[in-house]
């Protein structure tokens, strides 16, 4: 995958690794941002707790849709 652009190849396990790294730091630098680094901010007790989710839940999708997808041929 290119920086850029190009042919991005979604049923690749990298690409999706990518996209959850990205989300799970954007998520932690919003957190951060919006509390001010006050960890005292009700919203700062669910810095690890969404992304965590998120990965949980994208692990089990992906296990899903391999389940249900016929092997390449």
């Amino acid at each position: 995958m290119a920086l850029g652009g190009g042919d991005i190849d979604w049923r690749s396990g990298k690409v999706w690794q990518r996209i959850g790294y990205t989300a799970s730091a954007a998520w932690m630098i919003f957190v951060v941002v919006a509390t001010g680094n006050d960890v005292t901010h009700p919203l700062f007790n669910f810095i690890f707790i969404v992304p965590l989710a998120g990965w949980i839940i994208g692990i089990a999708v992906a296990k899903l849709i391999a389940r249900r997808r016929p092997p390449d041929s």
